[in-house]
C-alpha cells in the first residue's frame, strides 16, 4: 500500500505550484509493558527506514512521518489528547494486548491490528485448545506423523470431574487394583531407567543406553481453563484423587471450566530438572502460521526423579517430605513439576533463569553440546522443531474457521506457546543397537498474546524479545502499512499455508477490498461458529464414551436374523449416536454433478472464480443427483413408447408410492373389498393436477352449492386458485383458515375465517385444502390431526387435499402417524428429480372422484385422470430417484452397520466390515443364508429420512440463529395462532420446521439483498413465491417488494451457511 500523499501549494515566479509530501500517520500501542517494547521498536524501525529512504533519495526529513498516539507516549503534538487520540491524524497501526473500549471505534479501520476476529477467545483459552487439538473421546488418531498430542478432557466443576475420573479409571474401588499397581511399580524399580537430559546426555558417546521409565498409571494434570501463570494447576492420580472429590472442601470451583490433560511422559529434562520451551508463533489474516527460530527454555527449581514406589515426586523417598504421605497418599511438589518463571523466580539460588534457545540449529540429542549453558550461547533444539511446527500448523488449520475475517485490518495473533519436550519410541534396529527415540514436543497451552516483558530483565532475555518482535513488525506490520523493509526477516519460519482453494479465496478477498467484512462483524460470526462447534464437539465426546461403555452389551452390536424391533431400534440408536454429519453431507454432494463435476460453468459474470455457487434455492427447484440424470439420458437412447415407455410409466408410479407413501400401486385381480392402497397420478406440474382434481369434484357432483371448502391462507396458489374456481362454478362457500387471529363476532355457522380449524369445519365441508408446510413460513402442519378432525365432523364425507411440494424433499413422506390424507400433491423437480408432478390419493377417494367401478385396476384408474402421452424420460428419472434415496440409507449402514444385507430387486447388497458387495440371488444358498440382518426398502428410507433431518436441523438453526442477532432483520415465520382445535396444542413442536428461512430487512429491499448475494456466489430468491394476498396482509408484508428466502437441502454444508453469513455482513447498512 503506498504512503498517503498530502498536497502542498507553493509559489514560484508568481505561479502556484502543487507539490506532494507524505502525510503524517499515527500508531497506538496500549498497555505499559507493550508500549515500552513494541512502540520503542516500531519507532526505531521507522526511523531506520525513513533514514534509509532519505539516503537513497538524497533527501532529508526534519521529523518522523509517524506519531505515537499511545496513552503512555510523550506527546509534543497539541492535537493529541491524554487518551492518545487525534481527530486529525489517521491511526494506521494499533497494538493492544487486550481490546479496550476506547479503541472500539478505530479497530475496523486501521491498516494493521494486533488481533484476529475472536482470536483471543479461541487461542487464549485452554478449553478451546483442548477442543481444537484433541479428537473426540479417548483415542486421538494421529494422521500426521510428526504431530503429537496429549489426551485431554473438558469438564465443569466437581460433579463433572467425578464423571471424568470414573471414565478413565481414577476411581477404581478395588483395593486389588492398587495392590497390583504397586506390584508393577516394585517390579519396575528393579530395572535401570534414565530420563533423557538436554545437558548430561547430549554428545555422550560412551554412556550405556538406558530407556526412560515406564509411564505412571493414570497421571493427569488438571488446569483451570482461564487461569494463567502457575495458578490453577494440580496433578492427580488414583492416590490423591479423593482430594478433588470432597463436595464440602473440593479444590474445584463448581462453576469453573477445567481441562484434564495427560501428563507428558517421559519428560526430557534439563540438568535433571523438568523444563518447557516457550515458543513464539504468529497467525495472520491470510491464514498462515509462523514459528520464530528463537525461544526460551524455562526450568523447574527441584530435581525431577522417578521412584517406582511413589510414582513421581521431588527428592529422594524419605517419608512425607518426599512426596508420599503416610497411608500411601500422593503429594506432588510444585517446585518439581511447575516450570513457569513466575512460580520459580523467587528462589534465586535454584532459579535457572531464562535460557535462550535456537530452534533452527540441530541438537541437542543429535549433536554434542555443553555442560554449562551460561557460556555457550543459545541451546540448540532443532531436533524438536518438526514436532513443534506440526502442532502450530494443526492449531492454525483447526482454528481458522473461528478467527477468520481479519483481512480488512490485516489482523494477526502473536502467540506464546508452551511445549514440554519428550520422545517417542520409533524403531529398534536389532538387539545390539539401542532403540531410536524420536524427539517430540507436546503443546501444553497458548498465550495470546504473550507478555512483552521479561521475567529477569537480563540482557540476553531482553535481546531475544526485541529480536522476535522486531522480526514480527518487519514481516507483517510494515508491509501492510505500505513500508518496504530494508532488512531481511529470517527469524520467522512459515509452518502452515492454507490449501490452494482457501489461499485463492483469501487472495480474492484481498483484491475485492471494498467488499471485505468488517472485523467486528466477523468476530460475531466466529463466535456463532464456535458455539456450534462446541456444541457438536461436546455431543461427539459424550457419544464416544457411551459407545465404549456399551461394548459387550447385547443391545448394541450386530443384529441377528429374528431379532425383534427393539433390537433394531438399538442399532438405529447406535447409528444416531455415531452419525457424522459432515461425512454424510460430503457423500451426498459427491452424488450431484452440480457439486462434484468441474465441467459446469458459471452463468453469471459476477460469480467468483472459486468453485460452485452456493445453492440456497432448492425450494424453487432442487439440484439433481447423477443417478437420475443418467437414467433420463439412458431412456432417450431406447425409445419404444408402447413397451419401454409404458414400463417406465408403471414403474414410476410404484416408485413414487414407495418413496412417499410406503407402498405401491397393485394390480392384484383378487383385491379384497376394503383394501385402500395409494393411487399415484402423474402430471406435468402440481398446479395442473390440482386443477384437474377440482374440476372432477365439480363434474361428478361431489361438490355442490350447499357445500363448503376450507382453504388455508398460507397455501401456495396451486392449492388455492383451483378451489376458488370450483366454488364459483357450483356456488359453494369458501372459508379461510388463517395464520393470524381474526376478530370473531359471528356464530360458528356464519364464520368465514378463523385461525382455529375446528371453527370452520362443519358437516357441509367437502374439501379442506392445506399446505403440509408453507413455502415461506416453513412450519409443518399436523396433517394427522387435521384428517381426524375433518373425517369425524363430516362423517368421512370431507376430503383433505394437501400441498406437499415444500415438505416432500425433507420429510420424504405423506404419512403422519401411519395415516395419509385423501390427496397429496408433490412436484418431483423440488424433490431432486425431473419436471414431473404426482398426485397421491387414497384408492377409495380416487374411485369416488372418477365415478369408477371398484374392480378397476390401478393402472386403468390412473388413466381416468392422466391425459395424453406422459413424459417417459421424466418417468425414468422418477424411478432412479428412489434409487438415490435408497443409496443414502445403504451408505449410512455401510459406514455404521457391522454386518448388513439389504434385499433390492434381484440382488442382495451386503455390507460387512465396511465393504459393499453385490451378490446375485442366483448365488449359492450358503451365501444368502449367511446374512445377519435384512432391511426393507421402507427401513432404508427411514434411515435416509433421519440423516436428512439431522443435517437440515443443524443448518436451519445456524442461519436462523444468525438472523436473530440482527435487530434490523425480521424473520417471517409462523406466529403460533394457526391451530387445529382450541386446546392450543401445537403438535410436532420439536420438528415443526423445514429448512426454509424467509426474512425482510427494515431498510434494504429484498431484491437488493438477493442481487448482492448472487453477485457473491450465493443463489437465493426474493418475491411473493405465489403466496396468497391474504397471507401477505396477515403477516404485514404489503410494504415490502418480497421476502428473501434461503431454501436449504441436505446437500448444503455448514460452510455454505457461514459463507452466506459472510456475504450478508458485507452489505452496507446491514446492521
Amino acid at each position: 500500500m503506498p504512503m498517503p500523499i498530502q498536497n502542498n501549494t507553493t509559489e514560484a515566479n508568481g505561479q502556484s505550484i502543487i507539490t506532494s509530501s507524505p502525510q503524517r500517520r499515527g500508531y497506538r500501542v496500549t498497555g505499559r509493558a507493550a508500549h515500552g517494547r513494541v512502540a520503542r521498536l516500531f519507532q526505531t524501525i521507522l526511523l531506520h527506514e525513513e533514514a534509509t529512504t532519505a539516503a537513497n533519495d538524497d533527501t532529508t526529513h526534519e521529523q518522523s512521518l509517524w506519531i505515537d498516539t499511545s496513552p503512555y507516549a510523550q506527546h509534543s503534538d497539541n492535537n493529541v489528547d491524554d487518551a492518545g487520540t487525534n481527530n486529525q491524524l489517521e491511526i494506521s497501526f494499533l497494538w493492544e494486548n487486550a481490546p479496550r473500549y476506547e479503541t472500539k471505534s478505530i479497530r475496523d479501520t486501521v491498516q494493521v491490528y494486533s488481533h484476529l476476529p475472536n482470536g483471543i477467545n479461541v487461542l487464549d483459552d485452554k478449553w478451546a485448545l483442548a477442543r481444537l487439538m484433541s479428537s473426540t473421546g479417548k483415542n486421538y488418531k494421529k494422521n500426521e506423523k510428526l504431530l503429537t498430542t496429549l489426551e485431554s478432557h473438558c469438564f465443569r466443576g466437581r460433579e463433572e470431574f467425578v464423571t471424568f475420573a470414573e471414565r478413565v479409571g481414577l476411581l477404581s474401588s478395588s483395593t486389588n487394583n492398587v495392590d497390583e499397581a504397586n506390584d508393577d511399580e516394585i517390579e519396575n524399580s528393579t530395572k535401570q531407567y534414565q530420563f533423557e537430559d538436554l545437558i548430561t546426555q547430549s554428545g555422550s558417546d560412551n554412556k550405556q543406553y538406558l530407556p526412560p521409565p515406564p509411564p505412571p498409571k493414570n497421571l493427569w494434570v488438571i488446569k483451570d481453563a482461564m487461569s494463567n501463570g502457575a495458578g490453577g494447576i494440580w496433578i492427580v492420580d488414583p492416590y490423591n484423587v479423593h482430594e478433588f472429590m470432597n463436595d464440602q472442601q473440593s479444590i474445584l470451583h463448581p462453576h469453573h471450566r477445567y481441562i484434564a490433560q495427560q501428563y507428558a511422559w517421559p519428560p526430557t529434562l534439563y540438568n535433571s530438572r523438568k523444563c518447557h520451551v516457550r515458543v513464539y508463533g504468529l497467525l495472520t489474516s491470510d491464514r498462515r502460521a509462523y514459528v520464530h527460530k528463537r525461544a526460551f527454555l524455562h526450568v523447574a527449581n527441584e530435581i525431577f526423579e522417578y521412584d517406582s514406589s511413589s510414582s513421581i515426586h521431588g527428592g529422594e523417598s524419605q517419608g512425607e517430605e518426599d512426596g508420599v504421605k503416610k497411608g500411601g497418599e500422593r503429594r506432588f511438589e510444585p517446585a518439581v513439576h511447575i516450570t513457569n518463571c513466575c512460580a520459580n523466580s523467587h528462589d534465586i539460588d535454584k532459579f535457572a533463569g531464562e535460557i535462550c534457545v535456537e530452534l533452527d540449529k540441530p541438537g541437542p540429542l543429535s549433536t554434542p553440546f555443553f555442560n554449562d549453558s551460561s557460556d555457550c550461547g543459545d541451546l540448540p533444539l532443532g531436533d524438536y522443531f518438526p514436532s513443534i511446527a506440526a502442532s502450530v500448523a494443526k492449531l492454525a488449520e483447526k482454528s481458522a474457521a473461528y478467527v477468520h475475517g481479519g483481512q480488512a485490518n490485516n489482523g494477526f495473533e502473536y502467540l506464546g506457546l508452551d511445549f514440554v519436550l519428550s520422545s517417542v519410541l520409533e524403531e529398534q534396529m536389532d538387539d545390539e543397537h539401542p532403540p531410536i527415540r524420536r524427539p517430540v514436543a507436546y503443546l501444553l497451552e497458548v498465550n495470546s498474546p504473550p507478555s512483552q516483558d521479561t521475567a529477569t530483565g537480563l540482557s540476553h532475555a531482553e535481546e531475544l524479545h526485541d529480536e522476535v518482535i522486531s522480526d514480527l513488525l518487519r514481516l507483517w506490520v510494515l508491509p501492510n502499512l505500505g513500508i518496504q523493509s530494508s532488512a531481511s526477516v529470517n527469524g520467522w519460519k512459515c509452518v502452515y499455508s492454507p490449501p490452494p482453494s482457501l489461499d485463492e479465496e483469501c487472495s480474492l478477498d484481498i483484491k475485492n477490498a471494498n467488499n471485505l467484512i468488517a472485523p467486528s462483524k466477523a468476530a460475531i460470526l466466529n463466535k456463532i461458529r464456535w458455539a456450534m462447534f462446541e456444541k457438536r464437539a461436546s455431543k461427539e465426546y459424550e457419544s464416544s464414551w457411551h459407545k465404549d461403555e456399551a461394548v459387550g452389551s447385547s443391545s448394541v452390536g450386530t443384529i441377528r436374523e429374528g431379532d425383534d424391533a427393539k433390537g433394531r431400534k438399538c442399532e438405529s440408536d447406535k447409528v444416531d449416536s455415531e452419525f457424522d454429519t459432515d461425512y454424510f453431507v460430503s457423500f451426498v454432494r459427491s452424488q450431484f454433478p452440480y457439486f462434484s463435476d468441474s465441467t459446469t460453468t458459471s452463468s453469471s459474470s459476477a460469480e467468483p472464480s472459486l468453485g460452485r455457487k452456493i445453492f440456497l434455492e432448492s425450494g424453487g427447484g432442487a439440484q439433481v443427483p447423477r443417478v437420475v440424470v443418467n437414467a433420463m439420458t439412458t431412456s432417450l437412447m431406447n425409445r419404444d413408447r408402447s413397451v419401454v415407455g409404458t414400463k417406465y410409466l408403471i414403474e414410476a408410479r410404484k416408485s413414487v408410492a414407495s418413496l412417499l407413501a410406503g407402498g405401491g400401486n397393485s394390480d392384484d385381480d383378487e383385491r379384497r373389498e376394503g383394501d385402500d392402497d395409494q393411487t399415484v397420478i402423474l402430471g406435468t406440474n402440481a398446479t395442473s393436477l390440482v386443477e384437474m382434481l377440482a374440476g372432477m369434484y365439480c363434474e361428478n357432483g361431489i361438490l355442490t352449492r350447499d357445500d363448503e371448502i376450507v382453504i388455508a391462507t398460507e397455501n401456495h396458489l396451486a392449492n388455492v386458485t383451483p378451489w376458488i374456481k370450483a366454488a364459483e362454478s357450483v356456488g359453494a362457500k369458501i372459508k379461510w383458515w388463517t395464520v393470524a387471529k381474526c376478530q370473531q363476532h359471528q356464530s360458528k355457522e356464519a364464520m368465514e375465517s378463523s385461525s382455529v380449524l375446528s371453527d370452520l369445519v362443519s358437516e357441509r365441508t367437502r374439501v379442506v385444502a392445506v399446505s403440509h408446510a408453507s413455502n415461506i413460513l416453513g412450519c409443518v402442519r399436523d396433517i394427522s390431526s387435521i384428517r381426524t378432525l375433518v373425517h369425524q365432523v363430516t362423517r368421512n364425507q370431507g376430503h383433505i387435499v394437501v400441498d406437499g411440494v415444500a415438505t416432500s424433499p425433507h420429510l420424504l413422506s405423506c404419512r403422519e402417524r401411519g395415516m395419509e390424507p385423501d390427496w397429496y400433491v408433490v412436484s418431483l423437480h423440488k424433490l431432486f428429480g425431473p419436471h414431473l408432478a404426482c398426485l397421491i390419493g387414497k384408492r377409495s377417494a380416487a374411485l369416488q372422484i372418477a365415478n369408477a367401478a371398484g374392480h378397476l385396476s390401478n393402472d386403468k384408474l390412473c388413466r381416468e385422470f392422466e391425459l395424453g402421452t406422459m413424459n417417459y424420460e421424466a418417468c425414468a428419472g422418477a424411478i432412479a430417484l428412489n434409487e438415490y434415496f435408497h443409496g443414502l440409507g445403504i451408505e449410512t449402514w455401510r459406514r455404521y452397520g457391522d454386518t448388513v444385507s439389504i434385499a433390492k430387486g434381484g440382488h442382495i447388497i451386503r455390507s460387512q466390515k465396511q465393504k459393499l458387495q453385490v451378490i446375485s440371488t442366483q448365488a449359492s444358498g450358503d451365501q444368502v443364508e449367511e446374512r445377519t440382518c435384512s432391511l426393507s426398502i421402507s427401513e432404508l428410507l427411514s434411515i435416509a429420512r433421519t440423516c436428512i433431518l439431522r443435517v437440515e436441523t443443524r443448518l436451519i438453526n445456524l442461519i436462523l440463529g444468525y438472523l436473530r442477532t440482527n435487530s434490523r432483520v425480521r424473520i417471517i415465520q409462523d406466529i403460533g395462532h394457526m391451530k387445529v382445535t382450541h386446546e392450543g396444542y401445537i403438535p410436532n413442536s420439536n420438528q415443526q420446521r423445514i429448512p426454509i428461512a424467509s426474512f425482510v430487512h427494515e431498510t434494504i429491499p429484498s431484491s437488493d439483498i438477493v442481487e448482492h448475494c448472487r453477485n457473491h456466489g450465493v443463489v437465493c430468491r426474493s418475491c411473493k413465491f405465489l403466496s396468497t394476498d391474504k397471507l401477505w396482509d396477515e403477516m404485514n408484508l404489503t410494504q415490502y417488494d418480497g421476502v428473501v428466502r434461503f431454501s436449504l437441502a441436505h446437500y448444503n454444508s455448514v460452510s455454505d451457511i457461514t459463507r452466506t453469513i459472510d456475504v450478508l455482513e458485507m452489505l452496507d447498512k446491514w446492521r
